[in-house]
């Protein structure tokens, strides 16, 4: 699959409120119209935000279904801290720029 693809799987997820709702409560049957590879959907499924980075999600998307999943105090907290050296070409693009 694409990364943009994924990215607008991981965009479904906390845009769509009866979607979000229904992956808060365990159903992504949402994701079923995506064409996600193992990886993409398990990393979906058990809320990876690290693997998630690691398979290109653009970190701005990771935070935002972050927040609607675990609120954006977790994301600071747990998530930041696993993905300072983790290669991501959003990341690395970023960092180029400065």
């Amino acid at each position: 699959m694409s990364t943009y693809a994924l990215c607008k799987a991981v965009h479904l997820l906390y845009i769509d409120k009866p979607t979000a709702t229904a992956a808060a409560a365990g159903d992504l049957s949402a994701l079923d119209s995506f064409d996600l590879t193992a990886d993409e959907r398990a990393a979906l499924e058990h809320k990876d935000i690290v693997a998630l980075y690691r398979l290109g999600v653009h970190p701005i998307l990771l935070f935002h279904l972050s927040a609607v999943q675990n609120g954006r105090e977790h994301y600071v907290r747990e998530v930041v801290p696993k993905i300072q050296d983790v290669p991501n070409a959003f990341y690395d693009h970023y960092r180029r720029a400065r």
